[in-house]
């Protein structure tokens, strides 16, 4: 072997270890890797400076083989080995694949209905400030997480295709402008590493892997964009003009089947045995709250356009309009009591039991004593596939029709 096949072979090997732990289909094998915070350091901070040296025996295998032509089918494999891995970086590594959103672009409500269509589904967030807004689900599939940085409530949405689960955080003035990379999925959730602090978080966690990074969550919705609109006429509609990275990562998802509802395709393994009290990939509320986790089967709804209960000592009722698009979760206490609605049937409201005062889907007072008040909405994921909630909270409890609880029995 000469020294130009070992420059060569070098190359190629220094560009897959910066290269491969990063990109998809590798990832599969080293997320648990990536997920943790040096690991997740290694791949995005490290590694560019790996690739970076693996241009020199690169550059010096092609210009001694130029030069003295010594150079056998070793060397010929380790520079195709080196192309290969560059190129298979550039169609396949998260960096490029799913760079976060920092310049997003919006269209009225209007706009976005006739530009998308009125069953288009829509993430929908309301801000620190009570301020709405909508982003079109099947554009965020690919960057994960598109950052709201202006304004005097900035947050950054967070969506994960493979777990259909959507939450969005509020952004202090230490994390106004995040430093983001996606690096893995774990039980088909997503993580992300935030560069100025160094830390990895797994999205159904809410907070830093380490515990010492703990993200305000915001209420967030999986609805249509038709009702979006009529419900908040007013919110704008973040998009994006499509690239060729979305149709060549969607099919690789369409041909893996899974992001098929009837799918059992599961990309990354979970990390407890399959629950199978519901099925796999049907959709639910997922509340926490004081060690408590719930899921409420999407299933119940329109059917109980209410359902009344306690997480963790948190009273919260559930109000969905009349199709089960728009499900939202509120807090039940209000200047100091706990309050109880029954549905209305003729007036398509919510009736406080005690005052008469009726509320409308969006938690707002519109008659009675209470007219003018807000409930306050509790932050949940709405409308998530089963089998991943019920992997990050194992043996939680199911809420039934008539307020039955389904005991555990994941197999």
């Amino acid at each position: 072997m000469t020294v130009t096949d070992m420059l060569a072979l070098s190359a190629a090997l220094l560009a897959a270890l910066a290269v491969l732990p990063g990109s998809l289909g590798v990832l599969m094998l080293t997320n648990r890797i990536a997920a943790t915070d040096w690991g997740a350091r290694l791949i995005y901070r490290i590694a560019p400076w790996v690739l970076a040296a693996s241009l020199l025996p690169a550059a010096l295998a092609v210009w001694r083989w130029w030069q003295m032509g010594d150079i056998t089918i070793w060397g010929r494999l380790g520079l195709a080995g080196f192309l290969g891995v560059l190129v298979f970086g550039f169609l396949m590594h998260t960096r490029f694949l799913f760079r976060p959103v920092k310049r997003p672009k919006f269209l009225s409500a209007e706009e976005a209905r006739r530009r998308f269509g009125d069953g288009e589904e829509v993430v929908g967030v309301i801000d620190a400030a009570g301020r709405p807004w909508g982003f079109i689900a099947r554009l965020a599939r690919r960057p994960h997480i598109v950052v709201q940085g202006t304004g005097e409530a900035p947050f950054m949405m967070s969506h994960c295709i493979l777990a259909h689960s959507s939450i969005a955080y509020a952004l202090d003035e230490d994390s106004r402008d995040p430093d983001l990379a996606i690096t893995a999925a774990i039980a088909n959730n997503l993580v992300f590493y935030e560069g100025r602090k160094g830390c990895s978080v797994i999205q159904m966690h809410n907070r830093s892997r380490r515990g010492d990074w703990r993200l305000q969550t915001l209420p967030t919705y999986s609805v249509s964009l038709k009702r979006w609109a009529e419900l908040f006429p007013d919110s704008p509609i973040w998009y994006r003009d499509p690239e060729w990275r979305d149709q060549f990562y969607l099919k690789l998802l369409a041909r893996a089947d899974v992001i098929d509802p009837a799918s059992p395709t599961i990309v990354y393994p979970l990390q407890h045995p399959q629950d199978r009290r519901l099925p796999m990939k049907s959709l639910v509320l997922g509340v926490e709250a004081d060690g408590e986790a719930v899921a409420y089967p999407a299933g119940l709804f329109p059917e109980n356009r209410l359902v009344e209960d306690a997480v963790g000592g948190l009273p919260i009722a559930i109000f969905s309009d009349e199709e089960g698009d728009f499900i939202a979760v509120y807090d039940r206490r209000l200047d100091g009591r706990t309050l109880s609605f029954a549905f209305d049937p003729q007036a398509g409201a919510w009736r406080e039991r005690e005052t008469g005062s009726l509320f409308t889907v969006r938690g707002e007072a519109v008659s009675g004593p209470l007219s003018g008040r807000i409930l306050r909405p509790v932050p949940h994921y709405n409308k998530m596939f089963w089998y991943v909630w019920a992997d990050f909270h194992p043996g939680c409890r199911i809420f039934g029709p008539g307020g039955r609880s389904r005991a555990s029995d994941a197999a």
